[in-house]
């Protein structure tokens, strides 16, 4: 027992810190750097690093080891095409069940967005932003569309395609938030939909310009 919630401990963190963009597409994840850096004994690193392969964020090749796994641009657009539609379901849902707490939560989560915008501090508000979709999510209670999202959002499309996403789309984004958060405090579970799909839709646009100019 004690080496499953111990395996799960480091495969959460190596989840989160892969999400999160700590490792790049195609770099080595060696067991003894895994063991020193988290401090977990190396068969707990091996479990973790044989459950985030299943969930098909690494890859592990005979004589290699373990390496953060690569997606291709097809890849990427299916990714970002499926969670656009079931993030506007969330945002739709969000309006209609939110409660008076998370309302006011999200209100402060709008707050800081802007104040990270205005500041121009992208490492923090990609952060902030990550935490606004995640509080929509929650808000939706729509528990199948929020299962599918967690494993799509693992993967960090912008640590995969960088270039694609340099291009005005900081820009954008803050305005974006903002009618998505008004629409779901407002209640109004149509705006928050067509809000939700106008931000998701821009994802989806670059990752295809960016497929274009590639070929």
């Amino acid at each position: 027992m004690e080496h499953t919630d111990a395996a799960q401990q480091l495969t959460d963190r190596l989840r989160a810190d892969l999400t999160r963009g700590e490792y790049h597409p195609r770099e080595r994840l060696v067991e003894s750097d895994l063991v020193e850096r988290y401090g977990f004994p190396r068969g707990t690193v091996r479990t973790a690093l044989v459950q985030l392969q299943a969930e098909g964020l690494i890859d592990r090749m005979p004589h290699k080891g373990a390496m953060v796994r690569s997606l291709s641009l097809a890849e990427a657009i299916e990714l970002a095409e499926v969670r656009r539609e079931l993030e506007v379901l969330c945002a739709r849902e969000a309006a209609r069940r939110g409660d008076s707490a998370e309302r006011e939560q999200l209100a402060q989560m709008l707050a800081a967005l802007e104040r990270l915008a205005d500041a121009g501090d992208m490492h923090g508000y990609r952060q902030a932003s990550l935490g606004f979709h995640e509080a929509l999510m929650a808000m939706s209670r729509h528990t199948a569309a929020v299962h599918t999202l967690a494993t799509i959002r693992n993967f960090n499309l912008q640590q995969h395609f960088p270039t694609a996403f340099r291009a005005g789309s900081f820009a954008h984004s803050a305005e974006d938030h903002r009618r998505i958060g008004e629409a779901v405090l407002a209640g109004d579970a149509e705006l928050a939909e067509e809000a939700m799909r106008r931000h998701l839709d821009r994802v989806v646009l670059l990752l295809r310009d960016y497929a274009d100019v590639s070929q």
